[in-house]
Parts: C-alpha cells; sequence; structure tokens
C-alpha cells in the first residue's frame, strides 16, 4: 500500500475505526445505500455483510478509477480493487452428533463392513468414503483408522472363541475345548468332535471321550477322523508309485506355464484340433486332486501338446512315451471315485457322517475290482491306496453304524446279512432309550441335493456291484420300545430322497429315532467347513496388506466367517 503524505494520528477524528476485512468497499452516495439495501434483501442477510470500514472510503475518483481512496486525506489503497461483492462468512449448519449408544451402533455397522468386505482399516479416512456418510448421515462421526482396529480386535473378542496361548498338544487343547463347553452349559450335550488325523488332535479327541465317561458317564462321545484327511493320505500314498510320470508331466506344464509364447502357442494348436483350451497349472503338495487335475487337463490338450513337442525340444524329453501314457490312463481310472468322493466331502453345507461309510465302501469296491486285474497295470497303485483306507476302516466302521442306518438312502443297505446288520441295528438301540421321550417337532431343514445327485449315483453302482444285487434280510422284529425302529427299517430305502426333509415329513410317526437322526446326521463328515474358513487369508492378508499382526489377522479372519453364517447374530 502507498502511505505518501500520510499520518495515521490523523485516524484518530474518526468517529469509529474497524480493522480492515475485504476488497470490496462500501460506496458512500444515497443511490448506492439504495442499492445496498436492496442487494442484502435478495442475498442472504446472515451470511454476507459490509465492514463499517469501508463508509470511509471511495473509489469513484477521477484520479484514481475503481480503486478505494480514503475521503478525508485521499490517499489511494493500491492493493484493494472493489469486486462488487459483500464480505463473505461460513455458513455451516451445526449438527450435534450422535448420543454414544446410537453412535456404537454405526460404529458396529463400519466394522461389519470392514470384516465382511475384507476392507483396509485405512479405508475409513478416505475422503471420498467421508463425503459419502456425511450425505447419508451427518451426525455420525466416522472413527479414524486405529480406532476402527481396535474396534474389530473386540468385535472378535465379544464372540468368545477357543484362544492359546500355550502349546498345542493334545492335552491342552482338549481343556481348552472343555473350558469353553462348560463355559456355555453344553459339556453333558456334546455328541462329537470331527478333527483331522493329527497326533495331537487324536489324543485330544481320546482325553475328551475318556474324562465325559469318567464325570458323566456319558459314552456316546466320539471323536471322528477328518474322511478328506483320510483319502488325501491314501491318494498320496498311491500316487507316490507313479512318481516319475508325475514329475514329467509337472515339469512339461511348468515350462508351458511360464512361457507366454508356449502358452499363446498352444491355444492355437487347440484351436486347430477344434479343443478346448486349457490353462496348464500346477499340482499341490498338500491337494492330491490338484495332482489329478493337472494329469486330466494335459491329457485333455494331448495332441497339442504333442504337437508343440514335436518343434520345441526342450520339452519333448517330457512327453511321456506309449508305455508312461499306458500307466497314466489306467491311474486316472484308477483316482476316479476318490475325486468324486473328495469332492462330495469337501463342500460346506450338505456332507454328514452318514456320507462317508456309503462313499468309503464304494472306492473299497472299485480298488479291489482292479488289483490283479488282468492287463490293469496299476494294480499295484490300487493295493497300495486300499491298504491306507484300511489303516483307518476300523476307525470309520464303528464311528458310521448309527448314522447310516438312520440315513433313509441307505439304512442296512451298506451292511451284509447277519452280525454287520445285527452290529448296525444295536447301535442305534443303545442310545434309543435316551431319545424315548416325547419331542417337539424340529423346524424345516433345507437339504437340496441336487448338486450331488450324479455323483451318489455312481456310488450307488459299486454299491449295487458290492452286495451283487443280493436282498438282505432284516433282523426279526422287535418288540416294546424297539417296534418303532422295524417299522422304519420296514420302510423302502429313497435312494434320491432329501434325508433332512424326510425325516422332517416322518417325525411324528418315529419321534425318537427322528431326534435322534437330527443329531446324528448333523455331524460333520469332514474339518474341510473349519479349514475352509481360513483358506481366504489370502484375501485378508495381500501384497499391499501385508503388516497386519497376528492377532489382527485371526480378528479379521474369524469374524468375517463369523458374520457370513450369521453366528453370534441377536435373535428377536
Amino acid at each position: 500500500m502507498s502511505y505518501s503524505n500520510y499520518d495515521f494520528e490523523d485516524f484518530n477524528n474518526f468517529d469509529e475505526f474497524e480493522p480492515f476485512e475485504q476488497d470490496a468497499p462500501f460506496i458512500e452516495d444515497e443511490e448506492n445505500d439504495d442499492n445496498y439495501e436492496d442487494s442484502k434483501d435478495e442475498t442472504s442477510p446472515q451470511s454476507r455483510r459490509t465492514s463499517p470500514t469501508w463508509k470511509y472510503f471511495n473509489e469513484q475518483t477521477i484520479q484514481h478509477p475503481g480503486y478505494p481512496v480514503s475521503s478525508i486525506h485521499k490517499i489511494k489503497i493500491g492493493n484493494v480493487k472493489n469486486t462488487g461483492k459483500n464480505q463473505s462468512t461460513l455458513d455451516f449448519r451445526r449438527t450435534d452428533p450422535w448420543p454414544e449408544k446410537e453412535k456404537n451402533e454405526r460404529d458396529i455397522a463400519v466394522v461389519e463392513w470392514v470384516i465382511g468386505d475384507a476392507q483396509p482399516f485405512r479405508s475409513v479416512e478416505n475422503l471420498r468414503f467421508k463425503i459419502m456418510i456425511n450425505k447419508f448421515d451427518s451426525r455420525y462421526q466416522i472413527p479414524d483408522e486405529k480406532t476402527v482396529k481396535t474396534l474389530v480386535v473386540d468385535y472378535f473378542k465379544e464372540k468368545h472363541i477357543i484362544s492359546f496361548t500355550t502349546r498345542h498338544t493334545g492335552n491342552n487343547i482338549a481343556n481348552a475345548i472343555k473350558s469353553v463347553l462348560t463355559e456355555f452349559n453344553l459339556l453333558e450335550k456334546t455328541l462329537a468332535l470331527t478333527t483331522d488325523n493329527e497326533s495331537a488332535m487324536v489324543v485330544c479327541g481320546r482325553i475328551i471321550a475318556e474324562e465325559l465317561t469318567r464325570e458323566l458317564n456319558d459314552q456316546s462321545f466320539r471323536h471322528y477322523r477328518c474322511s478328506a484327511h483320510i483319502l488325501n493320505l491314501a491318494a498320496q500314498q498311491g500316487i507316490k508309485i507313479i512318481d516319475d510320470e508325475v514329475v514329467k508331466i509337472r515339469e512339461l506344464m511348468k515350462k508351458i506355464k511360464h512361457s507366454t509364447l508356449r502358452c499363446d502357442r498352444l491355444r492355437e494348436l487347440c484351436s486347430i484340433e477344434n479343443l478346448t483350451y486349457y490353462k496348464p497349472q500346477l499340482d499341490v503338495e498338500t491337494r492330491w486332486n490338484s495332482t489329478y487335475y493337472m494329469i486330466v487337463k494335459f491329457q485333455k490338450m494331448l495332441r497339442p501338446i504333442e504337437m508343440l513337442a514335436a518343434t520345441d525340444q526342450d520339452i519333448k524329453k517330457f512327453v511321456p512315451d506309449a508305455q508312461g501314457w499306458i500307466k497314466i490312463n489306467d491311474t486316472l481310472t484308477l483316482l476316479e471315485p476318490l475325486e468324486k468322493a473328495t469332492v462330495l466331502l469337501s463342500a460346506s453345507s450338505y456332507p454328514t457322517i452318514s456320507d462317508v461309510r456309503f462313499l468309503f465302501l464304494g472306492i473299497q469296491q472299485h480298488l479291489n475290482d482292479y488289483i490283479g486285474k488282468e492287463g490293469f497295470s496299476q494294480s499295484e497303485v490300487a493295493s497300495s491306496i486300499l491298504q491306507k483306507i484300511d489303516q483307518y476302516w476300523e476307525v470309520v466302521d464303528s464311528s458310521t453304524l448309527a448314522s447310516t442306518v438312520l440315513d433313509p438312502r441307505t439304512k442296512l443297505t451298506l451292511f451284509s446279512t447277519g452280525e454287520e446288520s445285527t452290529n448296525a441295528i444295536n447301535a442305534v438301540k443303545r442310545r434309543f432309550s435316551e431319545y424315548h421321550t416325547p419331542m417337539s417337532q424340529p423346524a424345516v431343514i433345507n437339504h437340496d441335493n441336487g448338486e450331488v445327485a450324479s455323483t451318489r449315483d455312481y456310488f450307488h453302482q459299486l454299491k449295487r456291484r458290492r452286495l451283487n444285487n443280493s436282498t438282505l434280510n432284516i433282523t426279526r422284529p422287535s418288540s416294546g420300545i424297539y417296534e418303532k425302529i422295524d417299522r422304519y427299517l420296514a420302510l423302502p430305502c429313497d435312494d434320491n430322497v432329501a434325508l433332512l426333509l424326510w425325516w422332517q415329513a416322518h417325525f411324528r410317526e418315529f419321534p425318537a429315532l427322528g431326534a435322534m437322526a437330527r443329531d446324528y446326521l448333523s455331524i460333520q463328515a469332514t474339518s474341510v467347513a473349519c479349514e475352509q474358513a481360513f483358506s481366504v487369508a489370502s484375501n485378508t492378508i495381500t501384497r499391499t496388506r501385508n503388516r497386519l499382526q497376528p492377532d489382527t489377522s485371526r480378528a479379521l479372519l474369524c469374524s468375517k466367517s463369523w458374520l457370513e453364517k450369521g453366528i453370534g447374530e441377536k435373535r428377536n
């Protein structure tokens, strides 16, 4: 600003003075006064005002047009120009935040969104996210990144899961499980524990069974082995025998998969041969069926792969010879029922313990058909797989008696006449008296078996081969409380019925057996459903989210699984 010939003491003559606040001066004449009053009426008087200081300046001078000049001292204010606008003030509506209870409800909604959608914690501090939430609810104050992390961990802790701070020994695991069951008054209601075949879990199951027998005189509890794990162990043992052929295919698929040029060329050759192109995949050591699928893809693209190898010496040496292909094809034939059973048992919604005997007996029949079969190159593989299954069969056999009889699709058809059938019926009778009381009708349970119908048909064919289409002799009718069992067994089996819906329809006719079926047919055949919850860890722990602490990762993974299954929700 220019202050030549200017004395600040002259401002003492002003009646009033306020600090300079705005770049829009007030023009001192009556006409402008009227216009100013009109403009105040047209705009919001609460959000626009002009400082009284500007009544001491005039911008309509000939010497300095457009610039404010002191009316008394004729001084030009050089860096201020009238814009024709009134002074602005911020006009925010006041919004009171939500009370604590309502805010906590909204915090939980944000936490469940972060968990369920695998969002990073920092997403709550994204500007666009804040704007969106403010549009929906201006009273809600979004928690910051650290607060959300704390809320996620607290959300997890409120679910009361089993937490281990000591070594994972069988005794420690058993004590932890018992502690939780006791806390929720479920110890005396515990019927089964399904785990993998790891030694610590075997010890855990034995300890719980012994303590329940000693403390509650409960001899109904059983430790069930994961049937999918048994099949994996058996198949892996058989595949080792043809390891040379599998290694060649693995190396060949690896060279194609890791070369864009080879993949493109293989795709072209598949198109020439009118074959579907399958993206090469490698197997995983812990999943035997991944090896099966790798070989199947190789087999389906054999002709294009041979054409590719004819011009590529680097992969030609890995293509199996004629004898090698005979072994591979016979192996695929041998492993087919194991693959179908693994897919069926690995589903998370419908397999029950009653399926295990049905599937395992079919596999045993299939393997026996090929052991010693003339011209079959993989009889040794069949014998090796059967040996591993037989190793676990005693456990599987004794643990599936009652559930198989209570399955209306099988009943006694999976037992030979005589001692086997009698033992199966006696297994049901031993528990029947505990259920022989009036029971209320359970809720309807949807059980859609459409997806597995073809697989069950496959194993029904194996069952008919095993039984040689023989007619089973049902044991003599019983009297007294066991009469209902005989009436149930006399009804024809229905291979395609939804077993839980069947019991829903026949509950009034067989209330005690229906209550038993509700308990035994709900026992899980595998531990796959539990393990699948942790298989999604790669969606939570990613390359851009790799600094999560173990406790935070566990909270996110477990809470996501519970949230999807509705576990812990309050019901009205």
